[in-house]
């Protein structure tokens, strides 16, 4: 009987760096020098991909810091998933049509501001997310309804357990704006090699 082989997930997700400016050297230098936000991210961005390729499947996997859109905003991390029956290929033309974007808006203080900042990434992301620390997130937690009214995802994250829990994850969806879907595919295909 003939069984296709199937290629193995990647083993490590691709960085992708795409260039913006770090929004910290627009502050002073005493609460630019304070990384809180920035560690919080970090820890968060290790956790999410380690439990990413834990998971059986077939997905690539890339992450950036700081992606920025024109009009759009800047997510803290984006994740970008695809399909494709190689692992080992390189992202191309054929991929895009599954490509996924997640645009992530972490806070380790003002849910408020980070859930106006999650909201204006469904523009262009297949799903966003504000992910916060756990004493904040119990407050923003009482908002439940309206962060799934505005689609956007709450997660906590424990930067001192490494653990991650999904009070609401919404869907994979159509972003609301099709032009900023292909601008936001155009700078990250620019950063990721195409075949």
């Amino acid at each position: 009987m003939y069984r296709p082989v199937m290629a193995s997930p990647q083993t490590q997700p691709r960085t992708v760096k795409f260039g913006c400016q770090d929004t910290r050297r627009n502050f002073p230098r005493a609460s630019s020098g304070k990384r809180g936000e920035s560690n919080f991210l970090a820890k968060f961005e290790k956790a999410y991909l380690d439990a990413e390729m834990r998971k059986l499947s077939f997905r690539n996997l890339a992450s950036g810091r700081e992606f920025a859109l024109d009009g759009f905003g800047r997510a803290d991390v984006v994740f970008m998933a695809w399909m494709h029956p190689d692992s080992e290929a390189d992202f191309t033309a054929m991929s895009l049509k599954s490509l996924s974007i997640t645009a992530i808006e972490g806070k380790i203080s003002d849910w408020r501001k980070g859930l106006m900042q999650a909201s204006r990434y469904r523009f262009f992301a297949n799903r966003a997310l504000l992910v916060l620390p756990p004493e904040v997130c119990s407050i923003a937690h009482g908002y439940l309804e309206t962060f799934r009214n505005l689609n956007v995802g709450l997660w906590q994250f424990n930067p001192d357990t490494g653990v991650i829990r999904k009070h609401f994850t919404p869907r994979h969806g159509r972003p609301l704006n099709t032009k900023a879907r292909e601008k936001a595919i155009q700078l990250i295909t620019g950063k990721l090699k195409f075949r």
